[in-house]
């Protein structure tokens, strides 16, 4: 992606003047470039990139694309801070100093431009040469120096946890699979298989992340030409199903699907089913009831998301507990569905932050016997609110 510089750097007097060429910006701004920042040029596994005077990757984001301003701030500005200069920004070797601006933020900071794109950091790259950031969302990239984007994609396997225990899973966390019947370092999953089951593909040597073995990591061409990462000679995918990390959805799929331990051996047991909460129909209106229709109930005396019933309580208010990610139901939401671990181990399913219980006086879907027992007790509906 290629934009015109938001500023012209001259040199006049000793000082560094960016002529503003931006829109309302009539004025110049002289600088003293001994308060520059420098931007260079950096190794990275992506080839050659803008790097910031800690050598740390530098990025573009193209959401940006009002001229001379940037359009990543709040919680954005956190994950991507900006490049701040307090003076003309320097150029070091390879970085072509015409393409070199600024822009003013919000709050009054320069923050550095290349061919008029503003630049930024990842919060999670830690070291020079670190380029976790690179396709972040679809819309982060590193920067090359003659100032366009470049958008190859490197795979990051990482390992992630999931009720199955410690598996492969991609750069966007989601889980990875081999394939039964693919032959070793070569795919045999195309067209209506590779639509069900994507490949994790690369244009760049992989990397792996911590925990995972770094000389088991391998690449295959597929026969479109694209290159797809294997692991112990296993090319991987991820399964068009799964949607948030830890899903295991595509384990034992049609008995040739499943996850891979970090030790390069895959996982065949089953993975553990999480409960299931819906709404049901009752009396007191649309509730939160389990699979089997019981009502579902929560207790005023818990706090903070964790269980205040146990013991006789317990005995009485069987919590509603999962081995796995709770399910939502249709018109349950999903975001307000979790777990909390329990004295004994155990997850017990939360709604909203609080967990969910049954009672023991309910013999049939549909019963709300439980309701304000104790001033204490009350069923909820799917927008998380307390029905009392």
């Amino acid at each position: 992606m290629q934009r015109s510089s938001i500023a012209r750097i001259v040199l006049s007097g000793g000082f560094l003047v960016l002529a503003l060429a931006g829109p309302g910006s009539a004025q110049a701004a002289t600088l003293d470039q001994g308060k520059g920042v420098t931007v260079r040029v950096g190794k990275t596994p992506l080839g050659n990139v803008l790097v910031g005077p800690n050598g740390r990757t530098l990025y573009m984001f193209t959401k940006d694309t009002k001229p001379g301003e940037s359009a990543c701030y709040n919680e954005c500005a956190v994950n991507w801070p900006p490049l701040i200069t307090e003076g003309a920004p320097i150029a070091g070797p390879g970085v072509n100093v015409a393409l070199l601006g600024v822009i003013t933020r919000t709050d009054g900071k320069l923050q550095v431009t290349y061919n008029g794109m503003p630049l930024y950091y990842w919060s999670q790259d830690k070291r020079p040469g670190d380029v976790r950031g690179q396709h972040v969302n679809g819309v982060w990239f590193v920067v090359n120096p003659d100032g366009t984007s470049n958008t190859q994609k490197i795979a990051r396997v990482q390992v992630g946890k999931t009720a199955l225990g410690n598996v492969l899973v991609g750069p966007n966390g989601l889980t990875l699979y081999a394939f039964a019947n693919d032959k070793k370092n070569e795919s045999t999953c195309y067209d209506a298989c590779a639509a069900n089951w994507p490949p994790l593909l690369t244009d760049v040597t992989p990397l792996a992340e911590t925990g995972v073995n770094a000389r088991l990591l391998g690449v295959t061409k597929r026969t479109d030409g694209t290159t797809q990462v294997t692991y112990n000679g296993m090319p991987l995918y991820y399964w068009v199903n799964d949607k948030t990390p830890g899903d295991l959805l595509g384990q034992g799929v049609r008995g040739v699907w499943f996850v891979v331990a970090p030790n390069g051996r895959t996982i065949t047991r089953p993975a553990p089913v999480g409960a299931k909460v819906m709404i049901g129909k009752t009396v007191l209106g649309e509730i939160l009831v389990a699979e089997n229709g019981k009502t579902l109930y929560v207790f005023m005396r818990d706090a903070n998301g964790e269980s205040a019933c146990y013991d006789a309580c317990a005995a009485n208010w069987p919590p509603l507990l999962t081995e796995a990610r709770p399910q939502a139901g249709e018109g349950v939401d999903p975001t307000k569905l979790g777990t909390t671990r329990r004295k004994d181990g155990k997850l017990q399913v939360i709604y909203n932050g609080m967990p969910l219980y049954f009672w023991v006086g309910d013999g049939a879907p549909g019963d709300t016997n439980g309701q304000n027992v104790n001033g204490v007790w009350f069923v909820m509906n799917a927008a998380g609110e307390v029905v009392r």
